[in-house]
């Protein structure tokens, strides 16, 4: 009774937040100040924004007060924002992610322009006073913009063609025709092929040009569209009152009598802006803070039966700097809301019992540990390679080194049927560094034992040439458990007693070599190596492998009697990095591997599949000597994100072997990536966005052996796909699609007769996403 009552005032109290959060008040005001820019508020969240001087020299991260002097050029990488003020003219500006931003001019006391160029990215601009666009341009590689007292974005997506869009007042634009060129220091509006008047084109409020299109003609912003736009390039610290406010009082004074003795103007002398109390303040951070989902969901039961639950999730978030985190704080349930009993519990365990569901202290404080854990849905700062980086919760794109034998590694797979705390660290320093990982940092009881985390990994390296970035490293990944959902298709034992308790450790030793590393350009060369040591701490109880006997299973590794009498090693060697932008990434590397290593052997979908990998090893070991062929692939991968449009990544892995001079491919161990995300407001009118995503072993030889059927889903494959659509300003309706393993209620995974591979189940839910 007393949970039901908490639940039901926490209910009312969370669903009352909104209509607080929408009261609204105008901002404070700024003093005018002399000719110059300053760098008035910045987030380096991607590790990489820096400023660079009027001889390109790399200033590195400024202080927010700097002034960005003539010639410098804000750099942006993904993430980060800054925000400039024009001091003579309040006129403000947000710089957005991946942009290169140039202040080229700036106007004399008495006359003159404020210009600024803008290679590739996003700006919003909100002109002050004295801000026409004879006195206040951007020009970029296509157009040359300006305003006439007025909100306008800016943005070159691909540095070769220019998108204006006016959210307040009137917008221009004038586009640079093929073969022209542009002086900015003669003052000059340009005459170009598609502007005979030389006047340029006026873009309305709720407006755009692109000039990709060429007619130039502007096209109406649908609602939602210009909403995203205005809420994605909105101000944290500067105040678009202020600059508006400037603006009108300016254009007041030019109504004001030049001579003497003329009447006084009636016009008007436009409000002070009022400032902001704390409280709006404290309302406005809780508005970008909160989340709220309520929806369906397709969950398994003990036997993996699907069935159909509700759920009511909120997902705080916060950004703080390069600092981001969110909460996930679900009710999953089928009959009744308010009876805890009848929640969902992943894995079996009662994620808000916190404790009261277990007998004795060291139980207890494990079983509310982990339930606080689960909580986090995600903790980040940095990115790998960053100086540091780190990483906690829900993970999907843990790499160890340069993923020989851990790439692009998920623990939540199957979320939120399966719920787990992720770690992914690094430092990286000028003498080296270091990398960790863990697949579990919540403790877990099963069977009323502890059991630590199953996987984990860490690598070390030296930069052993100081003045060079070139690194040698040694890392090792092992998993302790790799045989707890193990099953023999033959005689049907279960269990890691069946497969002997094996441990898998993978020692490994790399080389890293950084030719280039910037925005513009980015070359590495890397080589790897790596052996799969298989330890057995029991004797197998399955009949099918009692030949083995527990310990190291050396031969696996070392056998001089064999024709290959070193084998169950991999290798790697290739390059990556960067083309034009940060965000256009390419990948290229050829592997070599024996007896039964497999490269990217911890990728997105182990751990569903390492029992299939502990049959395949207790198979190999029982005769390695007969494993004598060279197995070698080409791995290539790329990747290309643009701003707010939309990013893409593929990547494929073609294997072959070769033994006793005949070469034959191996498709049913190749591996196929491929992932598409679409952005907010790029599709007009309707303006859906989402994600689909889709990752498989064995990818071409399942095409060739099935076709195009449900065989490209099995757990083998992880899928996800998102697909969202406004309702509101503050609500959207998403459509989820994926495909997750066929778990009991304790998490163990279910297979299908004689069949290595796990059951599988097609989940599809539809939820309302509110955002406060």
């Amino acid at each position: 009774m007393k949970m039901r009552v908490f639940f039901t005032i926490a209910l009312a109290a969370l669903l009352a937040v909104p209509g607080v959060l929408f009261a609204q008040s105008a901002p404070a005001t700024a003093k005018p100040a002399a000719i110059s820019v300053t760098i008035v508020y910045h987030e380096n969240n991607s590790g990489t924004f820096t400023v660079r001087d009027d001889k390109g020299t790399d200033l590195g991260d400024p202080t927010d007060g700097d002034e960005l002097k003539v010639g410098y050029t804000v750099v942006t990488g993904k993430g980060d924002v800054a925000e400039l003020r024009l001091n003579h003219t309040s006129t403000i500006i947000k710089v957005s992610g991946n942009t290169n931003f140039t202040l080229k001019q700036l106007r004399a006391d008495t006359a003159g322009q404020d210009l600024f160029a803008l290679t590739v990215g996003k700006v919003r601009t909100v002109a002050g006073k004295a801000s026409t666009k004879d006195q206040y341009q951007i020009q970029t590689q296509s157009a040359v913009c300006g305003v006439r007292g007025s909100d306008i974005v800016v943005e070159s997506a691909d540095g070769t063609t220019t998108k204006v869009s006016t959210l307040e007042g009137t917008g221009w634009m004038a586009p640079i025709a093929a073969g022209s060129s542009y002086y900015p220091d003669d003052g000059k509006l340009y005459r170009l092929a598609a502007d005979t008047t030389g006047a340029g084109f006026d873009i309305p409020q709720g407006f755009e040009i692109d000039d990709a299109l060429k007619n130039f003609t502007p096209v109406q912003i649908p609602a939602d569209v210009l909403k995203a736009l205005t809420d994605e390039m909105k101000f944290t610290k500067l105040d678009v009152n202020e600059a508006l406010q400037a603006a009108k009082a300016y254009q007041a004074s030019l109504q004001q009598p030049s001579q003497p003795g003329q009447p006084a103007s009636n016009q008007a002398t436009p409000p002070a802006p009022q400032t902001n109390s704390t409280m709006d303040n404290i309302l406005t951070a809780l508005r970008d803070i909160l989340g709220f989902e309520i929806g369906s969901i397709t969950l398994p039961d003990q036997n993996g039966n699907l069935l159909t639950y509700a759920k009511a999730v909120f997902q705080p978030t916060f950004n703080i700097g390069k600092l981001k985190m969110s909460l996930y704080l679900p009710v999953i349930y089928q009959g009744d809301l308010f009876n805890t009993s009848d929640w969902y519990r992943p894995a079996g365990n009662d994620e808000w019992s916190f404790g009261r569901d277990q007998v004795g202290l060291e139980n207890q404080i494990v079983d509310a540990t982990r339930d606080v854990l689960l909580k986090i849905r995600y903790v980040e700062y940095g990115r790998q390679r960053d100086p540091f980086f780190v990483k906690v919760g829900n993970l999907d794109d843990i790499t160890v080194g340069h993923g020989l034998v851990m790439q692009n590694f998920s623990n939540d797979a199957d979320f939120p049927a399966v719920r787990h705390i992720g770690l992914n660290l690094g430092v990286d320093g000028q003498g080296g560094g270091f990398e960790l990982m863990a697949n579990d940092l919540a403790p877990q009881i099963v069977g009323g034992n502890i059991v630590p985390p199953d996987i984990m990994g860490t690598r070390l390296y030296i930069r052993p040439i100081p003045g060079f970035r070139a690194a040698l490293g040694i890392s090792a990944i092992v998993d302790l458990d790799p045989a707890r959902d193990f099953m023999d298709p033959v005689s049907g034992a279960k269990g890691a007693a069946a497969a002997g308790n094996p441990i898998f450790i993978t020692p490994g030793v790399d080389l890293d070599l950084p030719f280039v590393e910037s925005d513009v350009f980015g070359l590495v060369a890397f080589a790897d190596g790596a052996v799969l040591l298989p330890y057995l701490q029991s004797k197998p109880t399955d009949v099918t492998f009692s030949a083995l006997s527990s310990g190291f299973q050396t031969k696996a590794f070392l056998d001089t009697s064999a024709q290959m009498p070193i084998k169950n090693w991999g290798s790697a060697a290739g390059i990556f990095g960067n083309l034009i932008i940060p965000d256009f990434t390419y990948r290229l590397q050829y592997q070599l591997y024996t007896g039964n290593f497999i490269p990217q052997m911890y990728d997105s979908s182990y751990e569903r599949t390492r029992g299939q990998i502990v049959y395949n090893t207790l198979s190999y070991l029982l005769n390695p000597a007969t494993v004598d062929a060279w197995n070698m692939g080409i791995y290539g991968q790329g990747g290309l994100v643009l701003g707010k449009l939309f990013s893409l990544n593929l990547g494929y892995m073609w294997p072959w072997s070769y033994s006793n001079g005949t070469v034959t491919a191996d498709p049913n161990n190749d591996h196929f990536i491929a992932s598409f995300t679409i952005q907010k407001g790029v599709i007009p009118v309707v303006n859906i966005w989402g994600t689909v995503s889709y990752e498989r072993t064995g990818f071409v030889g399942t095409l060739q052996s099935h076709g195009l059927s449900g065989a490209l889903f099995d757990a083998n494959t992880v899928v996800t796909a998102t697909v969202n659509y406004p309702v509101s300003a503050i609500m959207d309706v998403t459509l989820l699609y994926t495909v997750v393993a066929a778990r009991d209620s304790g998490g163990n995974l279910i297979y299908n007769g004689n069949s290595l591979i796990p059951e599988t189940n097609t989940a599809l839910s539809i939820e309302t996403q509110i955002h406060l």
